[in-house]
């Protein structure tokens, strides 16, 4: 083959290179330099420096924008700890080992969310906080699991209340608020007893769920049946 500049050679395309194709480097180009091949495959699986990706403020960086086929892996000590699989369109973690763990940090909680692998544990290391915004129940009716509190107006005698159960560690808490009559509460499973009354304005019950049943573990006002 004639002699000819690289920037003089036909243009591979883009989608069209492969992992045996060969690239062009200068071996030791500080010291003796000397021209050498690599591979596509052998040069990516060797990059000895951290590698930086920075398109800017308002670019982005794309992985399998449009192959529904293609994964992307992370390797943990050549077991696979993370896999984004296009074919199955899921995120996958820990698939390929059981001994990674999966773990996130706060400001003050080095394990503020953690699974471990080996132990299988999931652990809350950070005050756990449901859904923030109160649910306010006027009337007979569920008592929500997704709000930590219950904002609960009695509109007649002992209206009929009703609690699913939780998730383990789960704490709710019922508040009377406006007083227009009772209400008693059942939940599904009690540890407590079988049921809670709510009379007068101000009568709360807090309970924690575990075991498979929810236990009252503080109140004020209330009648426990």
């Amino acid at each position: 083959m004639a002699d000819k500049k690289i920037t003089a050679l036909t243009d591979l395309g883009s989608g069209n290179i492969a992992s045996a194709d060969l690239l062009h480097v200068i071996d030791d180009p500080s010291g003796t330099p000397i021209n050498k091949k690599i591979s596509v495959q052998s040069f990516f699986a060797n990059i000895p420096n951290t590698v930086v990706v920075n398109p800017g403020a308002s670019g982005n960086v794309t992985i399998n924008s449009d192959l529904a086929d293609v994964d992307f892996v992370v390797s943990n000590d050549n077991e696979e700890a993370f896999r984004v699989d296009g074919g199955n369109r899921e995120v996958v973690i820990n698939e390929g080992s059981g001994q990674t763990d999966l773990r996130v940090e706060t400001d003050s909680h080095t394990a503020a969310f953690q699974v471990d692998a080996s132990a299988d544990t999931v652990a809350v290391g950070a005050p756990f906080l449901w859904n923030q915004s109160a649910q306010t129940l006027s009337g007979a009716g569920a008592i929500n699991v997704t709000s930590q509190v219950t904002y609960f107006t009695s509109t007649g005698a002992s209206q009929a209340l009703t609690l699913a159960d939780g998730t383990a560690g789960q704490i709710k808490t019922i508040i009377h608020i406006v007083d227009g009559g009772s209400g008693v509460l059942t939940p599904t499973n009690f540890g407590s007893g079988s049921t809670i009354t709510f009379t007068n304005v101000g009568d709360t019950a807090t309970l924690l769920f575990t075991n498979s049943a929810w236990y009252l573990i503080g109140s004020y006002g209330v009648t426990v049946a």
